[in-house]
């Protein structure tokens, strides 16, 4: 089986935190977010990741190698840094497989919703969700029994208060719907959009919900991260 994990952003929010190592490999806990996705992928039968990067590339790929916990790594370059959408595309001309994972490489998780995220046979994508004291602050799903109708972004009256976290089953046809979306207003092809896309086509598009997932995009979350990873290292 195969991944994708999207590792080319700057890091804006980090206030600084980025200027000399890149988010994905700023130690958590003693280990690097990226280490621990690709230990946890490991554990569910991944072979080969495709890590999608552009931000100081060279620091990843000295810190990462071509291989890492029997997983075979290639790097795709991003050309340029315009949303999560354009990311998943960078990686197209290495997936072969018909379905595969997509994980935002500043996301920490528990392992076990990879495995959950696979029991949807009749499901062409999979979502990972959390519930959210402030949905607000996120982007937010609307459900109709188990399935995805709507994703909404950060809005002053969410529907639900089911964050979506950037871990995803997709199947091949994502790449089609990434190539019909336009910019999003903040000037972004948005892997949102392009899930939408697919829902509003006929997809049938499911989500597994966690009680604990951090998508690490600020000091602060930074900081709650450290006490995760505590957690996952465990089970890892």
């Amino acid at each position: 089986m195969q991944a994708i994990i999207m590792a080319a952003g700057r890091g804006k929010r980090m206030k600084g935190l980025c200027e000399e190592i890149p988010k994905p490999i700023m130690p958590v806990n003693g280990r690097c977010i990226l280490e621990i996705i690709l230990k946890q992928l490991s554990l569910v039968g991944v072979k080969e990741a495709v890590i999608v990067v552009k931000y100081k590339k060279q620091k990843i790929i000295d810190k990462i190698g071509s291989e890492r916990f029997g997983i075979n790594i290639v790097y795709a370059e991003q050309k340029d840094i315009k949303g999560t959408g354009q990311a998943v595309l960078t990686a197209e001309p290495f997936i072969f497989d018909e379905k595969f994972y997509v994980i935002a490489g500043d996301s920490l998780f528990p392992t076990s919703v990879l495995t959950r995220l696979k029991d949807h046979p009749d499901a062409d994508a999979v979502l990972t969700v959390c519930r959210v004291e402030d949905p607000s602050r996120f982007g937010v799903i609307e459900t109709d029994d188990g399935r995805v109708t709507r994703i909404v972004e950060k809005s002053s009256n969410p529907p639900t208060n089911l964050a979506n976290l950037s871990i995803y089953l997709f199947p091949k046809k994502i790449f089609d719907m990434c190539k019909r979306i336009s910019l999003s207003p903040r000037g972004e092809y948005e892997l949102t959009d392009a899930i939408q896309l697919l829902i509003d086509q006929g997809g049938i598009v499911e989500y597994e919900v966690i009680e604990k997932g951090l998508d690490v995009g600020t000091p602060e979350q930074l900081k709650e991260a450290q006490e995760l990873a505590k957690e996952l290292f465990e089970e890892i």
